[in-house]
């Protein structure tokens, strides 16, 4: 019965949180100023933001990724730092933070958790701009706070300098090149890579997507955890292509007539492991790997307008030197971690994938990826005390995995009773499956993820210095067979609350 009450009073708060978005969002449909953006550009050019993000904060239209990909230039004077039209009190940072009352739970083998309560996301500095003609920078700095995170712990340990980079543009005008036509840009630094739709700017808060992360042998992320986990294997290859990364980026962009569309490339040498030179229990030394990733679209940009299509591959080696916990890196021994050929800088990974966007009549984007995975058997059986697997066998062998996910996008242009646009609808799914365990002794359905998304946004406060958002996002998971006992885990996340940006 108190578990029951429990339950009654997590959902009558969110039923109460939820009422008033809608309360709010019909109050202020006739209010909501049609401009929104990262406030620092809105700032900087003085216009209404909803030029470069559809319809709000964080999600970037046609014209907005244009914007990005140009290194944050329109291509005038107002580009210039030391434009005079550019008041001194200009100054381009931006925060945000997400403010709000979240339930979360996992389940597995009849044991549970939970945790809800009023929080918020914690806190994310940014700053992107020019420092002169051509020459982009862009800085992302996440403070560690002793309170954040919904009641699920402390974030002080994710102090971080998330991202910091410098990109040269226009680079061919050295070559005998025309002049800003964008087609050779180097950027240098720690940055997002160009996957196939942006997690950073993603507007769900609380899910990542699964094929971004995905490790073969550990369960998937949760938002809570302490439940009991059963036995896994361990994998030497933590690369997440989602996660920003070290290294060298090659990109340019083209319209290309003929299509009424752009041609993009990417072209990235990175280090694993965030470039890590440690060679101790929490990291493997570095290693090198190579990232690249190539779209066409036809008739726009294909966010807003139009339809594109693209292909990425994420390849290379992934060190597997001995943690000291094992001895180090030197090979003595003829089983195991430091078995002849296992402990070594690195040993080889791909990572192959598609992916493609679809838009319909200015309100409705539908977009996905798919990618093919494998980790080279040395990846897992390099980590393994024994060179044994669970059976006690040495027969490891490639770890093989798809992943895959899928998002409806709606941003509806009139809405019956609301009045002005300011809704952003969204349903997401994503997908593991895998087709080979590193481990052959586990279930080939061994960490198998479907997760589902729902989100809605109503952006009640919209202008060139600050913009506010209700949010609402509910997420299922289920991660199968990684209980302690071998049955599945189910997770449930629910998430009510302000997003805000100044």
């Amino acid at each position: 019965m108190k578990s029951l009450g429990r339950k009654l009073r997590h959902r009558g708060v969110i039923v109460a949180l939820l009422g008033l978005i809608a309360f709010i969002s019909y109050e202020w449909s006739g209010l909501v100023q049609k401009a929104n953006a990262i406030p620092a550009f809105g700032r900087k050019y003085n216009f209404a933001c909803n030029v470069c993000h559809v319809p709000g904060f964080p999600k970037l239209n046609d014209f907005g990724n244009i914007f990005r990909d140009q290194g944050y230039q329109l291509g005038t004077d107002g580009d210039l730092p030391t434009y005079e039209g550019i008041t001194m009190g200009f100054w381009p940072v931006s925060f945000r933070t997400t403010v709000g009352y979240q339930v979360a739970n996992i389940r597995a083998d009849g044991q549970g958790l939970a945790s809800s309560g009023f929080g918020f996301t914690g806190l994310d500095i940014l700053s992107f701009g020019t420092l002169h003609r051509n020459i982009a920078f862009g800085v992302v700095y996440t403070p560690g706070l002793k309170e954040a995170g919904f009641g699920t712990g402390t974030s002080l340990d994710d102090n971080n300098l998330e991202s910091a980079f410098v990109r040269l543009m226009n680079l061919e005008r050295f070559l005998g090149g025309k002049n800003n036509t964008y087609w050779l840009n180097l950027k240098v630094g720690k940055f997002e890579l160009d996957v196939p739709f942006s997690e950073k700017r993603s507007p769900t808060l609380n899910t990542i997507f699964a094929m971004y992360h995905y490790t073969p042998g550990t369960p998937f992320a949760v938002t809570i955890s302490g439940l009991p986990i059963g036995p896994g294997y361990p994998n030497a290859n933590v690369l997440g292509i989602g996660d920003n990364q070290p290294g060298l980026e090659l990109t340019g962009i083209a319209k290309t007539d003929f299509t009424g569309g752009y041609l993009r490339y990417s072209l990235n040498m990175l280090t694993t492991n965030g470039g890590s030179f440690a060679n101790d229990a929490g990291g493997f030394g570095r290693s090198a790997y190579f990232f690249g990733h190539v779209t066409q679209s036809f008739g726009g940009y294909g966010i807003v307008t139009g339809q594109r299509v693209g292909a990425f591959v994420a390849a290379g080696t992934a060190p597997t030197l001995c943690p000291a916990s094992t001895g180090g890196g030197a090979v003595t021994s003829p089983i195991g971690c430091l078995a002849p050929g296992t402990a070594t800088q690195g040993e080889p990974f791909t990572r192959v994938g598609v992916d493609l966007s679809l838009t319909y009549d200015g309100q409705w984007n539908l977009f996905g990826a798919w990618m093919h995975a494998v980790d080279s058997s040395n990846l897992i059986r390099s980590q393994s005390p024994t060179g044994l697997n669970l059976a006690g066998l040495p027969n490891f062998q490639n770890a093989t995995w798809n992943g895959a996910f899928v998002e409806l996008d709606w941003f509806p242009t009139q809405l019956p009773f609301f009045g002005s646009p300011g809704w952003l609808f969204i349903y997401r799914y994503d997908l593991i499956r895998n087709v080979k365990q590193g481990d052959p002794t586990f279930a080939k359905t061994f960490n198998d993820v479907d997760s589902q998304t729902v989100m809605a946004r109503y952006y009640i406060h919209q202008s060139a210095r600050t913009d506010v958002a209700l949010h609402a996002e509910y997420n299922w998971y289920k991660d199968k067979g990684v209980g302690l006992n071998g049955g599945n885990w189910y997770g449930q996340t629910t998430l009510v609350g302000l997003d805000f940006a100044f």
